[in-house]
């Protein structure tokens, strides 16, 4: 009997430490994205606002993104299984691309800001909002768990009304937006993986 309960503690052990490597996963994808959207604001100004310069610079992002992406999940065994169930990596690129379509061309050019670049703001945050959306619900249909994306779209939908109003600095002001939204899943996505790898109990003691 004592036996079996050992294994059933080594399962236990293997599993959560399982768990927290998909949470550093998740947490290491919205750092890579929050370093390229900070480089691309930095980088931009050095090229005096070129569309060319973020026409290049999003999809090389993009890319680099993925392979990143693939390069890591192969290391982590239960999001390596979930993921690759047929239909998963195309859901979550109609996400991304209609949340571009929407984000970068319909909303501003339909002008819902009080000039183009409180428009053109609304279309990023739009941007972000609806494609994380779809990744969650992506995420949801195919049973992983991942309630630790919630702020990275839900802070930018928030800040989407009050950046209709914004004028020159609308830009700069989502940017925060969506830096904000994306440091509170890295840090939840962290949290959950030290809850899992042997941090505290619910009730505030240590795992021994």
């Amino acid at each position: 009997m004592n036996e079996v309960q050992d294994l059933k503690n080594v399962l236990d052990k293997v599993e959560k430490k399982i768990i927290a490597a998909s949470k550093i996963y998740g947490a290491m994808n919205f750092a890579f994205w929050l370093a390229a959207m900070l480089g691309y604001y930095i980088l931009y100004p050095l090229f005096n606002g070129s569309i060319a310069f973020t026409v290049i610079y999003w999809p090389v992002a993009f890319g680099l993104a993925i392979f990143f992406s693939i390069k890591i999940s192969r290391m982590i065994v239960n999001i390596e299984r979930k993921s690759s169930s047929k239909g998963f990596g195309a859901l979550l690129g109609i996400s991304w691309s209609i949340g571009a379509v929407v984000g970068w061309v319909v909303v501003p050019s339909i002008n819902l800001g009080v000039n183009s670049q409180s428009s053109l703001a609304m279309g990023f945050l739009v941007f972000i909002t609806l494609s994380i959306f779809g990744m969650w619900l992506t995420f949801k249909m195919y049973k992983i768990e991942a309630m630790e994306i919630l702020p990275s779209f839900l802070v930018p939908a928030f800040g989407i009304p009050f950046s209709a109003i914004m004028n020159e600095e609308a830009m700069a002001w989502a940017g925060f937006v969506v830096a904000i939204g994306f440091t509170l899943t890295i840090l939840w996505y962290l949290y959950s993986a030290f809850k899992n790898i042997g941090g505290f109990h619910a009730e505030g003691s240590r795992e021994e």
